[in-house]
């Protein structure tokens, strides 16, 4: 449950925030009530307390130590350490992730991820803990116990309405991001491969952006176009289809979308070919979604980004000159169409 947080903020300002975490491992939201609600960045230029905290400009992540070198010293690895340079990459591929084209729908995304280790990355030191300072999103490796979790996010968020990427003010519902901590886990005990410590990190990077772990204990309320739980077959034919485009932009609270209890067994999450990167649980290196993946979001997730920061669907080149013809035909009536 979210609870109240006071904090000292610079200018002498007293904020009240709220502050959440997820385990670090979507058809789920955070902060969602079914299809309604969610944790979002905010579209528009938003400051708290003198903090930009929005995704106008792209959002600003730093590193612990200030440098990939030295987080990546904190932590131990399979064999000889990645060079500096192989595990900036392996970071900034995380990122890359979340900004990438989805394949299927040709749906591109406004989140945008900036470099910004000028700004320190501001914790306390235990694993899972969220500090409003530093970056709109700050990694740190902290000691998660010998048999704890891989990665862990925890966040501060105001309840003020979020913008919309689509030009939506003020969704009704909606909370706003305003600072994301990321831990990963640095007990000596864990020893990290540099693929799977990018998988991690990417899953991670999901719940920054406001989407949540689909195993029903963790959330019950996973948001699907059609699933079908009869047996494995059906699972995998309606939890690996495309539905982002399915997506009312404007209000996608009103999207044609169910929301689902899914097992977590088999038929299930554990079904064979259900590899989707919010899983908390699915193994480290799935067969049909390897840990080698750069870019692990498979449909669910890209619908869930288009669910959370929608974009406008591309219209089809044919009606888009349909449009130009009947624009010389009736004098030029102005039409939209949406969905």
């Amino acid at each position: 449950m979210p609870f109240a947080r006071p904090l000292i903020l610079t200018h002498l300002v007293v904020l009240i925030l709220n502050a959440s975490s997820a385990c670090g491992l979507a058809g789920t939201i955070i902060n969602g009530d079914g299809l309604r609600g969610g944790l979002r960045w905010d579209a528009k230029p938003y400051s708290i307390g003198g903090f930009e905290r929005s995704l106008d400009g792209g959002l600003r992540y730093s590193l612990q130590g200030g440098s990939y070198e030295a987080l990546r010293n904190r932590f131990t690895w399979d064999g000889d350490a990645p060079s500096v340079s192989a595990f900036a990459d392996a970071v900034k591929q995380a990122f890359r992730a979340w900004e990438s084209v989805d394949p299927v729908t040709g749906l591109g995304t406004d989140i945008r991820f900036v470099e910004d280790l000028a700004t320190p990355a501001d914790g306390d030191g235990s694993f899972g803990s969220v500090s409003f300072f530093g970056a709109e999103i700050d990694i740190f490796g902290y000691d998660g116990g010998a048999d704890g979790m891989d990665g862990f996010a925890a966040w501060n968020f105001s309840n003020k309405p979020a913008n919309l990427t689509s030009g939506v003010d003020n969704y009704p519902g909606s909370t706003t991001f305003i600072g994301v901590d990321i831990s990963m886990n640095s007990n000596s005990a864990k020893v990290w491969k540099l693929d799977i410590f990018r998988r991690v990190l990417t899953h991670e990077i999901g719940h920054a952006i406001g989407l949540g772990d689909l195993e029903s204990d963790i959330n019950p309320d996973f948001i699907d176009d059609n699933f079908d739980g009869s047996d494995a077959d059906s699972v995998r034919a309606t939890l690996t289809n495309s539905w982002a485009k399915l997506v009312n932009p404007f209000d996608p609270a009103s999207s044609p979308l169910s929301v689902y209890t899914v097992p977590q067994g088999d038929p299930g999450l554990q079904t064979v070919g259900i590899e989707l990167l919010m899983e908390s649980r699915a193994d480290d290196d799935p067969l049909g979604n390897p840990a080698s993946n750069l870019v692990p979001l498979m449909n669910d997730d890209y619908g869930m980004r288009q669910f959370l920061y929608p974009v406008h669907v591309p219209e089809p080149a044919s009606l888009l000159l349909v449009g130009i013809a009947s624009c010389h035909i009736m004098t030029c009536s102005r039409r939209t169409k949406s969905g």
